[in-house]
């Protein structure tokens, strides 16, 4: 089964799974880590729970905020066991996109589409309308 965790710095975690459940409903098995929300407290604890809890036919998609942040760092000791992977960077089309995928499709491949997908989304808006004729907006 698949199973995946947002875990970031502060309530953004919190903020981006109620985006995201109220574009494509309640998951069951999206876990949240909202880390140093409370004075140092950090993410050990609920990650080395939640990946205790995984079977060996399980894997874990994990999601993270910030490269090189202390939350990815934190979480990068479990990126070698086989059935856990790593996101750095996340936005909502991401996120949407591998939580929607076939369950059977491997995991490195929607991983690898959902990545490119969500870059295609990063557009500065200013020059597409600038770029348009008149006659289009009407």
């Amino acid at each position: 089964m698949r199973k995946f965790l947002i875990a970031t710095h502060g309530t953004f975690a919190g903020g981006i799974r109620s985006s995201l459940e109220m574009i494509i409903g309640h998951q069951e098995h999206l876990h949240v880590i909202q880390a140093y929300v409370e004075e140092n407290k950090g993410l050990e604890e609920e990650l080395t729970a939640l990946l205790g809890g995984l079977s060996e036919n399980d894997e874990l998609v994990i999601f993270t905020d910030l490269l090189g942040g202390s939350v990815t760092n934190q979480v990068l000791r479990h990126a070698l066991k086989e059935n856990v992977h790593i996101v750095s960077g996340i936005n909502l089309p991401l996120l949407v996109d591998v939580l929607l995928a076939d369950p059977d499709e491997p995991v490195t491949g929607v991983i690898a589409n959902a990545i490119q997908a969500a870059k295609d989304q990063m557009v500065y808006v200013n020059d597409v309308v600038t770029s348009q004729q008149p006659d289009d907006f009407q």
